[in-house]
């Protein structure tokens, strides 16, 4: 079964408010298997679809503007992460999640 969450991102910072202006928050859906959530294998195999999605995502947003691709990962990727495991709320998830922080 999949399911939809909403992930909100606040991708600009005080350091990088001036490069993120034209893209301060997105909403997205995020395409995930609630199935695999319960093995530590699965949850392990799901973050990365997720994190790859995310990624993508917050790439393509922030495609217009000059940033570099480690500040992108820094601010967008990582607060939309944190905010898609919260709402996911599994805890195996947030157990990876917190490992590779």
């Amino acid at each position: 079964m999949k399911r939809f969450i909403i992930a909100a991102a606040l991708a600009a910072t005080t350091v990088a408010a001036p490069a993120f202006a034209a893209s301060e928050k997105f909403e997205m859906d995020v395409n995930y298997s609630s199935k695999k959530l319960s093995t530590v294998a699965g949850a392990e195999a799901e973050y990365e679809h997720i994190r790859k999605q995310i990624e993508d995502r917050c790439v393509s947003e922030n495609a217009d503007i000059r940033v570099p691709r480690s500040i992108v990962e820094t601010f967008c990727v990582r607060k939309t992460m944190d905010s898609a495991v919260r709402s996911i709320d599994s805890e195996l998830l947030t157990q990876v999640h917190a490992e590779r922080r």
